[in-house]
């Protein structure tokens, strides 16, 4: 169950030569979440079994990005865009979460019963938008009625002030990889 995790990675989308090295340690020790999100000329079936097989040593989550193939209905984690554009009716045999920046997506994530959310940016942002602190980010997270992450800029050292402001944990690209 996701609701036992603290820690939620997403791939670069641009793996280094070390990668699967990288994902095996992430995987060590306490059940985690991996959100695999590469660019297409990265994205085989090889690379996606071996982060599975990976996973399966520490009973962590493999979900997959909207960004890659999501046809098999497996561990499925939407864009914001993909978010609000998402019709499909929700089948309770696998996770589905969502990046959420506002409170209408978080709306929308309601309405989906997404199991969990990102909340971001907390801390920096490398897209433009305005990073929105701890006090936003517990506002927004009372609003949804799963479990909410912090991304955006955060680290591991982060995972309490999280916890702190009603989150269940950290995510992010950097602070694993």
């Amino acid at each position: 169950m996701i609701t036992e995790v603290k820690h939620i990675a997403i791939t670069p989308m641009y793996p280094e030569e070390d990668f699967l090295r990288k994902v095996e340690n992430f995987f060590e020790g306490v059940k985690k979440a991996l959100i695999i999100r590469l660019d297409e000329a990265f994205y085989t079936q090889d690379l996606v079994e071996e982060i599975e097989n990976l996973s399966k040593k520490s009973n962590s989550i493999v979900i997959y990005n909207s960004r890659n193939d999501i046809s098999s209905k497996k561990n499925i984690h939407l864009t914001s865009i993909d978010l609000m554009n998402y019709k499909d009716e929700r089948e309770c045999n696998f996770l589905l979460g969502a990046s959420c920046h506002n409170q209408n997506e978080i709306e929308k994530a309601n309405q989906l019963k997404c199991d969990y959310i990102l909340i971001s940016p907390i801390l920096k942002d490398k897209s433009g938008n305005k990073k929105i602190g701890w006090e936003k980010f517990e506002e927004l997270a009372k609003h949804f009625n799963g479990i909410s992450f912090a991304l955006g800029g955060v680290k591991k050292k982060d995972l309490n002030e999280s916890i702190s402001h009603g989150g269940a944990g950290i995510s992010g690209i950097s602070c694993f990889f």
